[in-house]
């Protein structure tokens, strides 16, 4: 059992040297310009898996989720990609989840744009899709002027340009609206 433990020990250690060495000798290779240079220029700071949570009066207003976040200083702007934004208590709606392709935070404003592939859901039932889409947190205001698809409970809206307030509930589909009403039990496209 001693022999065993010495010999463990002895590959654990050989197999930390061995790792080092390779590790080394790949970034010996490569010059720091070189390590630089992969690097782009405008960004400051890059994270993967970014989570973000807006409190305001100790209570969560919202959460932001992303795969990646790409942070210029200079802008105080982050680029993000598969962004998740989750709104906490949204008047009438409930919890709201809000997911896009991309998306961007202002830092100082703590305001959200996405785009591609919006997609909304509501706690209550409701989803709405659109490609772009603006989240302005001081107004706590959602508005696009692209077109928009709303599906509810026997119900499909679609219209051009939204405007959501999100305490209050209300949400108002700006022009070319069309509606179409379902008798329960059929489906909607």
């Amino acid at each position: 059992m001693f022999n065993f433990r010495r010999l463990l020990a002895l590959l654990i250690l050989l197999s930390s040297v061995v790792l080092t060495t390779v590790i080394y000798r790949h970034l010996q290779q490569q010059s720091p310009k070189e390590i630089l240079s992969m690097l782009p220029e405008n960004i400051d700071l890059a994270v993967a898996d970014l989570h973000y949570t807006q409190n305001e009066e100790g209570q969560r207003r919202w959460t932001l989720d992303a795969d990646t976040a790409e942070y210029e200083r200079d802008s105080g702007l982050a680029k993000l990609t598969t962004v998740r934004l989750l709104f906490y208590d949204a008047g009438g709606f409930g919890d709201v989840n809000l997911q896009s392709d991309q998306g961007q935070l202002a830092q100082e404003t703590s305001q959200v744009d996405v785009w591609g592939n919006v997609r909304i859901e509501a706690e209550s039932g409701e989803q709405l899709f659109t490609e772009r889409l603006h989240y302005d947190n001081q107004l706590r205001q959602l508005s696009t002027d692209n077109p928009v698809r709303l599906l509810s409970s026997g119900v499909k809206l679609t219209g051009v340009g939204l405007w959501i307030d999100i305490d209050q509930g209300r949400m108002v589909v700006k022009d070319k609206v069309q509606m179409t009403l379902y008798p329960s039990g059929r489906e909607k496209k």
